[in-house]
């Protein structure tokens, strides 16, 4: 039960650093798709490179537990592509379209209502698309640990610096 109160305090958490960031604004959402506003996306990075070098952080703790999921091509690909679609076309990604309900705003909430009605409609197809389309695509848990070699940290420390660094010193907020 504590877990999920946890969980549900970080996701109240994340909401409320997404909406504080704008990134529920249909101004900032355009202005990032047309790659002149960079707020959203330094917002991403700082977030990205946090939370990876936090989680490798932890799980060295022993306070995570690192699961890598594995990479089937064709899901990637094609959950890249609605992904980028429907973001392109309703505005909001998974995350923000929940905030952005919150907030009471209706395109918002009827992107929310597609999203859990094409998720409802995967999981009815995902038996059928699991044998043809799904493990012939299976390869496995893949990270650039296992095959560069080096623990994750070695990685995830000048992944984050980097993000960081381009975040904090690079992109400009606006670019006209």
């Amino acid at each position: 039960m504590s877990t999920l109160i946890i969980g549900f305090l970080i996701g109240c958490a994340f909401g409320a650093i997404l909406y504080m960031g704008g990134a529920t604004s249909y101004r900032r959402i355009l202005g990032t798709l047309l790659l002149k506003d960079m707020w959203i996306i330094k917002l991403m990075m700082t977030a990205i490179g946090v939370g990876s070098l936090g989680i490798y952080l932890l799980d060295m703790g022993g306070l995570a537990n690192m699961s890598v999921k594995p990479a089937y091509l064709w899901g990637i690909a094609a959950g890249g592509a609605i992904f980028g679609i429907g973001w392109a076309v309703a505005g909001y990604c998974p995350g923000t379209c929940v905030v952005g309900s919150a907030e009471g705003k209706k395109d918002a909430i009827f992107t929310l209502l597609g999203a859990l009605a094409g998720a409802f409609l995967f999981s009815l197809a995902f038996p059928y698309l699991e044998s043809t389309l799904i493990q012939p695509a299976n390869f496995g848990a893949v990270t650039l640990e296992s095959l560069l070699g080096v623990n994750g940290i070695y990685i995830a420390l000048p992944f984050s610096i980097a993000l960081l660094f381009l975040a904090f010193f690079v992109l400009k907020d606006r670019y006209d």
